[in-house]
C-alpha cells in the first residue's frame, strides 16, 4: 500500500510538472523587428524583448541625456527613464539618474509614444552631417533619427517633451522642458 499512494504522489507530481513546461517552452525566440515593429511596439514585443531609447536633449552649451529602457509583460510595457546632465562648472557624471519608473496597459492609449516615432520618421537618415537626436536599439538593430539645425532640432525635441510629459507629468527636474506662462 506504501508503494502505491509513493507511486500516486510520484505521478501527480510529474503530470504537474508536465503541465509547467509547455507554458516555458513558448517564448524562446523573438520575432520583434525592431525597424517594422517599431511603431507598434506595445503589441509586437514579447517578454524577451527589450527596447532602448538614448535621447540627445542637448541644445546649445547644454548637455543632458535620456536613457529608456521598455521591457514589455504579459499584458502591461514597464518604462524605466534615467538622466545624465552635463554641465560645464561640474565634473562628468558617470552615473545615470532615476528619472522614473511606470508600467502602464499594454493597451493604454495616453502616452503615444508610436505616433511620436511615425511622425518623426522623415528624421531617420544615413547623412552624418546631421545632428543624431534618438537612437532605439534592440539586441538585433539600431534606428538613429537625426536633425539639421536648430529648428529642426527645437522642433523634435518639442515633440518629444510633449510626448514624455503624456506618461510622466510630474516632469521631475523639469527635463521634459518648463511651462511657459
Amino acid at each position: 500500500m506504501k508503494n502505491l499512494i509513493k507511486i500516486l504522489i510520484l505521478t501527480f507530481i510529474l503530470n504537474s510538472c508536465k503541465k509547467e513546461t509547455p507554458n516555458r517552452t513558448l517564448l524562446t525566440k523573438s520575432n520583434f523587428e525592431l525597424k517594422t515593429d517599431i511603431t507598434n511596439f506595445k503589441d509586437k514585443m514579447s517578454e524577451l524583448d527589450t527596447i532602448k531609447f538614448f535621447m540627445n536633449h542637448s541644445v546649445c552649451s547644454y548637455f543632458g541625456f535620456e536613457k529608456i529602457t521598455i521591457t514589455k509583460k504579459i499584458d502591461s510595457i514597464k518604462v524605466i527613464s534615467e538622466f545624465n546632465e552635463l554641465t560645464f562648472d561640474e565634473k562628468y557624471d558617470p552615473d545615470w539618474n532615476l528619472v522614473f519608473e511606470k508600467t502602464i496597459s499594454k493597451t493604454d492609449s495616453i502616452w503615444k509614444f508610436e505616433k511620436f516615432i511615425s511622425r518623426n520618421f522623415k528624421h531617420i537618415n544615413s547623412d552624418v552631417s546631421k545632428h543624431p537626436i534618438l537612437i532605439i536599439k534592440n539586441e538585433k538593430d539600431t534606428i538613429i533619427f537625426y536633425t539639421d539645425g536648430l529648428r529642426e532640432l527645437n522642433d523634435f525635441i518639442a515633440d518629444y517633451y510633449l510626448t514624455m510629459r503624456k506618461l510622466h507629468p510630474e516632469n521631475k527636474n523639469g527635463i521634459y522642458g518648463i511651462e511657459i506662462e
